[in-house]
């Protein structure tokens, strides 16, 4: 298992420094991307894409990045009210909703779910 990070260094994004993208790779083939933006130092919004069964290594590495890296209190999952499926994903991550902007895309409404490092099961920050 291999797992690759790299900073966006395109120069005409203003927010640059405060994106990092995680990929992990199985076997050479692609699994999960991670997108981690709008770092502020209180929070840190994330965006992912998976494909298959995720491991325990990758999930620690998720939480870990961002509460401990970077030393954050809380992530922000903005999500698709549509998307069920990525809804049941961050519930069962720990994720619970805390806003929503009604009528914020064609098919419905973007809710963001957040976690608190105190929250998350899957880091041990002692």
């Amino acid at each position: 298992m291999l797992c690759t990070q790299y900073l966006d260094s395109d120069n005409r994004n203003p927010f640059a420094s405060n994106n990092r993208n995680t990929t992990l790779q199985s076997r050479g083939s692609h699994q999960a991307t991670l997108i981690y933006e709008n770092w502020n130092g209180a929070s840190i919004y994330c965006h992912a894409v998976f494909e298959g069964k995720l491991t325990k290594t990758f999930l620690k590495r998720l939480f870990e990045y961002p509460f401990i890296d970077c030393g954050v209190y809380k992530m922000i999952a903005p999500i698709n009210s549509a998307n069920k499926k990525a809804q049941k994903l961050v519930k069962n991550m720990g994720f619970v909703e805390e806003a929503r902007i009604t009528c914020a895309v064609a098919d419905g409404d973007v809710v963001f779910y957040t976690l608190t490092k105190h929250d998350c099961r899957f880091i041990n920050y002692g």
